[in-house]
C-alpha cells in the first residue's frame, strides 16, 4: 500500500524553487526601489533648475552661494534674496528639495552636509552648477552612477567644473 504525500526530495526541491523565486522578487524590488528614488533624485534637481530660471528672469543674475547644500533648514527656500531659511515677498520656490539619502555612496558632499544637491554660483552670477548623486546609471538622460552635474545648460554625468 503507498501512501500519499511528498518525498523528502521532493519536499527539498519544492522548498528550493520557492526560495530562488522569493530572491528574484526581492532582487527586482530592490533595483525598483532605487530607480524611483533616482527618478525623484532627477526630478527635484529638475525642479530647482525651473526656479533658478525663474529667479534669473526676474533679478538678471543667480543666487549667490558656495558650496550651498540645498533642502537644508538654511536653504529651505528660494525668494528674492536667494535661497533662505524662510522666504518673505517674492518667492521662487516654496520648498527647496533635498536629496534622498539612502542608497547614496555619499559622495555629493557640500561642506559638512553628506549626501546634498551642492548649489554653487558662478563668479559673476551668470550661472550655476548643482552637483549630486546617482545609485545607478541612468542611460536615458546621459546620467551615471555616482556625481552628476546640473547647469543653465541641461545635466550631465560627472563632477561639476
Amino acid at each position: 500500500m503507498k501512501k500519499g504525500g511528498f518525498t523528502t526530495v521532493e519536499l527539498l526541491i519544492a522548498i528550493g524553487v520557492i526560495a530562488l523565486v522569493g530572491v528574484g522578487c526581492a532582487v527586482a524590488l530592490n533595483s525598483s526601489r532605487a530607480r524611483t528614488r533616482d527618478a525623484v533624485r532627477v526630478s527635484n534637481v529638475r525642479q530647482i533648475q525651473a526656479a533658478l530660471e525663474n529667479y534669473i528672469t526676474a533679478t538678471n543674475a543667480y543666487p549667490p552661494g558656495e558650496a550651498v547644500p540645498l533642502g537644508a533648514t538654511e536653504t529651505a527656500c528660494l525668494g528674492e534674496s536667494g535661497f533662505a531659511s524662510s522666504c518673505n515677498g517674492k518667492t521662487y520656490l516654496k520648498i527647496v528639495p533635498a536629496t534622498e539619502s539612502k542608497g547614496l555612496d555619499g559622495l555629493s558632499s557640500c561642506g559638512a552636509a553628506a549626501n546634498a544637491f551642492c548649489y554653487l554660483a558662478i563668479q559673476d552670477a551668470s550661472g550655476y552648477r548643482i552637483q549630486f548623486e546617482l545609485e545607478r546609471d541612468w542611460a536615458d538622460a546621459g546620467l551615471r552612477k555616482g556625481i552628476n552635474c546640473a547647469s543653465p545648460e541641461g545635466l550631465s554625468s560627472g563632477p561639476c567644473r
